[in-house]
Order: structure tokens, then sequence, then C-alpha cells
């Protein structure tokens, strides 16, 4: 595929690999109804910090999708997080306070976030060939950043795309029309990778770009698209993209 000039890369199930539980009431939101307390925002028990916080997030994804369509709109956690110390009268918010809501949250639910083997040199691969490199996920910047940060994934993108901040996600053609305008060159240009079929790979053909489907989830049925890899298998990628790259010894 010498015709592809940038490459677009989901992020969770396709570079990291992650389990997240939000859900655990102990683990999770006790130490959260703790932290809110200390801030003046008196919950009664984790329960209805939960119940509180699940509350908010409806609310704004029904006017979030209410301007890109069902599933489509994104919500910024750091606006859950700061009405969630409102709601109960904390005498002042910062953005520190948020910052460390939102930390905790992620910290006390997350299992496991770590890269599959080899992502590092396949960026770096890339983008030492020439190719443009850049990540589009639905993420959130609260979370999603200070773990690229400590994976050492920041520096290795030419622009990153995190949904947060743009109050859309995929499978929105607003969202990949954001990436697609900032790689400079036609869709047929572009490859997705990702794990996704609904939010990689069926919106990504739909606008004409070529795509890469990581079947990290072990599913039966395989998608249309141009390359299906088992697994991260970025060696399959590159040989795909960049044919004699394995061989030549850089993998």
């Amino acid at each position: 595929m010498e015709t592809i000039r940038a490459v677009v890369f989901d992020l969770y199930g396709t570079l990291i690999r992650i389990h997240t539980d939000e859900e655990d009431l102990e683990r999770v939101w006790k130490p959260m109804t703790f932290y809110y307390g200390y801030h003046g925002a008196k919950y009664d028990g984790p329960n209805q910090l939960r119940q509180a916080y699940r509350a908010e997030v409806r609310r704004r994804q029904r006017a979030a999708d209410a301007r890109f369509g069902h599933g489509c709109g994104e919500v910024a956690l750091e606006q859950v997080l700061e009405a969630l110390f409102r709601k109960k009268g904390a005498p002042w918010v910062t953005g520190e306070m948020v910052r460390g809501a939102g930390t905790l949250l992620r910290a006390c639910s997350t299992d496991q976030a770590e890269l599959y083997p080899g992502v590092h040199q396949m960026l770096d691969t890339l983008r030492g060939a020439g190719k443009k490199v850049f990540l589009l996920s639905n993420a959130q910047r609260l979370f999603t950043w200070p773990e690229m940060t400590m994976l050492e994934l920041c520096s290795r993108f030419d622009r990153i795309f995190l949904s947060s901040d743009w109050g859309v996600k995929k499978p929105s053609p607003d969202y990949f029309g954001l990436v697609l305008q900032e790689c400079g060159c036609r869709p047929n240009q572009v490859m997705m990778v990702g794990n996704s079929v609904h939010d990689d790979i069926q919106p990504a053909r739909a606008l004409g770009m070529r795509t890469c489907f990581l079947n990290t989830d072990g599913l039966t049925e395989k998608p249309e698209c141009d390359l299906v890899c088992e697994g991260a298998d970025y060696e399959k990628l590159l040989q795909t993209l960049l044919p004699g790259t394995a061989s030549a010894g850089v993998w």
C-alpha cells in the first residue's frame, strides 16, 4: 500500500490493553466519597455519589447527542466531576480539585493499562519512513493524557485527537473529518487502524478511508476491510504499509 500517506490509530484495544471497572462501590466510590467530603461536598455514602455521577453523565450525554446524533456526542468528565462538587455546595472548586477527582477515579477503577508489545517501535518506524501518524480516540483527556505520558506515547504522533476535547466521538463522521483535514490528503490515502468494527472500521470505510482491523477481542466474524490482523500484529501492518520492513530487520 504505497499510496498510504497517513495512518490514524485508535488507542484503547489498539495500542493500549486496558481494563477498568467504574462500578465497584468499595474500591472506587468509597474513596471518591471521602475525597469529595474533604473538599466540602458531603455525600451520604458511595452509592449516592455514584448515582449522582451517573445522572450527571446521562444529562450531559443527552445534550451532546442532540447536537451530533445518538451515540456520537461526547461528555467532558471534568465538567461532570466539577458539577458533583457544586451539587453539594463545596465552598470553592478549583481545576486542581477536579483533576484530583479524575485521577482518583481512574486509578481506583483501573485493573490494567499497558502497551501491546511493539507499539513504540511500530509508531517510530512509520514516522521514520515518512508516514504521518495520528491518534483518533474516544477518550477523556483527564484520564488518557496521564496514561499516555506514563506509557511514553505523547510524542509519537503528529497530532492527537481526544474526543473530550471536541464534544464529539466516533463513529461520527464529524470527528473523522477533523483528522482527515489534518492529514491533508485524500481519504483513500489514509488508513484507519482500530479494533472496533462499529467505531473504527465501518465509519472510516464510509468516508473512503483504507482500514486495518486489529482483532484484539477475538471476534470470530471479521469485517470487510483492507487488512485483518489477529491480535495486535503490528509486524503484519508494517509489512503491508512498508514492504520489506520486517525482512530487513527493522522490526
